[in-house]
């Protein structure tokens, strides 16, 4: 059985603007898992208290992932914010905060920029180190959500991981930009399973809940057991319904009996 995490940032819009609204539906939906995005324009303070009263725990946030990594200029701000994200996550209870690498640069190769991501990530992970906290690396799809980006591929960011070579630096594999970005999972997931900290999963095309597009999830959620994942299931989905409850039964289901 996978237990699931829902992105508050995409579902349960239709409780309103505000995050703790959401963090209330959620929860009377039965979801006890959820991930948000930055913490550094919110009252975490607030947001603190509202997941403790309803039980809900929060699984990953994420560090400003814009900063154009590739650039060492940028480093020392990004070290900054890193540090800030850190802080905001453990006062949510959350000691995971993914990374990605802003967007590269068509003047330098691709190993070159790597490298370079990987010494601002190395730097990163002292301070992880520090505070107790563990830096997801996700590589997120350029042909459809965000072009430009270095990560396009799960490689990129194996790389990284592998070149940063600390505990506190694990992959966040995300099955829909993998799809999207043309990868199988069948073939990249047994070659970087020991890495990988978190999935995340949306269906493709369309990016809506699991069920409303063309991924098999029977066959997915079989080849992530196939590989020995049991952690979390993030859905990181637009919902194709009103209620956001109604459209994860779907996923819920299959989860429920894999």
């Amino acid at each position: 059985m996978f237990e699931l995490s829902v992105n508050l940032e995409y579902m349960f819009r239709e409780a309103g603007d505000d995050l703790a609204d959401r963090v209330a539906q959620a929860a009377k939906a039965g979801f006890t898992r959820a991930e948000i995005f930055r913490t550094d324009d919110r009252d975490v303070q607030t947001l603190a208290k509202v997941l403790e009263d309803h039980g809900v725990e929060l699984s990953t946030t994420v560090a400003d992932p814009r900063t154009r990594l590739v650039d060492p200029a940028t480093h020392e701000g990004f070290l900054d914010l890193f540090r800030r994200a850190a802080e905001g996550a453990i006062a949510l209870g959350c000691r995971r905060v993914v990374v990605g690498s802003g967007p590269a640069v068509p003047y330098q190769k691709r190993a070159v920029q790597l490298e370079t991501v990987a010494r601002a990530v190395s730097a990163a992970a002292d301070i992880a180190d520090e505070l107790d906290v563990t830096i997801l690396i996700e590589a997120v799809n350029t042909r459809v959500d965000h072009p430009g980006v270095l990560f396009s591929e799960t490689q990129d960011a194996v790389t990284v991981v592998e070149g940063v070579a600390s505990p506190r630096v694990r992959l966040l594999y995300d099955l829909y930009h993998s799809v999207a970005e043309g990868e199988n999972p069948a073939d990249v997931l047994p070659r970087v399973i020991g890495l990988v900290d978190h999935v995340q999963i949306a269906d493709h095309p369309g990016r809506g809940e699991p069920g409303s597009g063309n991924i098999d999830w029977e066959r997915q959620l079989g080849l992530l057991q196939d590989v020995g994942y049991s952690g979390v299931l993030g859905i990181e989905c637009h919902p194709t319904r009103a209620s956001t409850a109604e459209a994860l039964q779907y996923i819920r289901d299959l989860c429920a009996q894999s």
